[in-house]
């Protein structure tokens, strides 16, 4: 019986094997991020707002999160969040723009437990708004 030698086997069974399960992983990968990737519509919108650097609002069953998707992958979406500090909320009345204190909170939420997504399409001047208004009132009459 011949004793492979560790990874410089030259047994060619043992090669082949170990070939045939490196392009198994590279396939379960690529099935993988096809899958969560390109077929789902829940991380299209969420990579089109982290290309885009637009706002989302993300509703789990327990709790809600809004901000600007600055990561994403197949597991995670990481959502930065700027606010001004609660501590001093009362005193940010009396003081300029220019002193307010600002907070910056970044969620890492997991895309499993994500149900609702919201997202901004497009925006609209109210006179804008109300010329989009003005043409559908013709049809629908």
């Amino acid at each position: 019986m011949i004793r492979c030698k560790g990874d410089s086997c030259p047994c060619p069974v043992k090669r082949q094997v170990k070939k045939m399960y490196e392009s198994f992983k590279r396939l379960s990968n690529a099935v993988r991020n096809a899958l969560c990737y390109s077929t789902n519509l829940l991380y299209e919108r969420l990579d089109e707002a982290l290309q885009q650097g637009t706002k989302v609002r993300i509703e789990t069953n327990n709790d809600s999160f809004a901000g600007v998707p600055i990561h994403l992958d197949w597991e995670f979406v990481e959502l930065l969040a700027l606010s001004t500090s609660e501590e001093e909320e009362e005193e940010e009345e009396e003081l300029e723009d220019k002193d307010k204190s600002y907070r910056r909170t970044t969620w890492l939420v997991r895309l499993s437990t994500i149900e609702a997504v919201a997202y901004f399409n497009e925006n609209w001047s109210k006179e804008r708004f109300e010329n989009l208004l003005a043409e559908e009132k013709p049809d629908s009459q």
